[in-house]
């Protein structure tokens, strides 16, 4: 029986690249391929993929949530993150959102195929350069990556802010998330609150900062 993967990336070269490595191997079936993490969890969702191999800093809903959105949506599904970098802010919160896999692209090739069948064991499987900070990583508790002067912010602030941090006005997150425009900044103004943060400027450098948006 084939193992079914979900290959979520927003660079296309990149993903088309990691889905022909994956489609070589016989047992081995990417079912489908997405740019952005909304996406991808309608994607789960409908095919429920034995795994999601996601990129850590995707658009509209980056890895770290999209990984703990996943766990809720399809239990039996094993994530793989992505990433540039073997970064200790990153690798902390997906194994924490509960990724089995957090593989270097530098490495993917040597790496992911093993990810992927150690994923479907629930090992936990590391790129070299990521296994040195990973005992460390683990022993972190804050949900944010903020400083001790903040206080953590839900799940749907973390979403509003990534979007607002994106540069998306009040009506366009309103739409990405089903609410109101009024509740969007109320969102807002909670977010402000608990981070001591008063301008969109200083949002976007702390959205960052904890990796959920990135810059090229």
């Amino acid at each position: 029986m084939k193992t079914t993967i979900i290959l979520a990336d927003d660079h296309e070269l990149v993903r088309k690249s990691i889905a022909a490595l994956l489609r070589d191997e016989t047992d081995f079936e990417v079912v489908a391929e997405c740019s952005n993490g909304r996406e991808l969890l309608e994607l789960v969702a409908t095919l429920k993929p034995a795994v999601a191999i996601v990129d850590v800093a995707m658009p509209e809903l980056n890895g770290v949530e999209a990984t703990r959105r996943i766990r809720e949506l399809s239990p039996a599904t094993r994530i793989i993150v992505l990433s540039n970098y073997a970064d200790a802010t990153y690798v902390r919160e997906t194994l924490k959102a509960g990724a089995v896999g957090y593989i270097v692209k530098s490495g993917a090739a040597n790496d992911l195929i093993q990810a992927v069948r150690t994923g479907t064991r629930s090992h936990v499987y590391l790129s070299d350069a990521v296994s040195v900070i990973a005992t460390g990583t683990r022993k972190s508790d804050g949900q944010t990556g903020a400083g001790s002067g903040t206080r953590p912010l839900s799940t749907r602030e973390r979403e509003v802010l990534q979007l607002i941090a994106e540069g998306r006005t009040s009506k366009e997150v309103a739409s990405l998330l089903g609410i109101s425009a009024t509740t969007v900044k109320s969102h807002r103004n909670h977010i402000m609150e608990k981070l001591d943060i008063h301008d969109k400027a200083g949002l976007t450098r702390y959205a960052i900062r904890i990796g959920l948006i990135r810059i090229e």
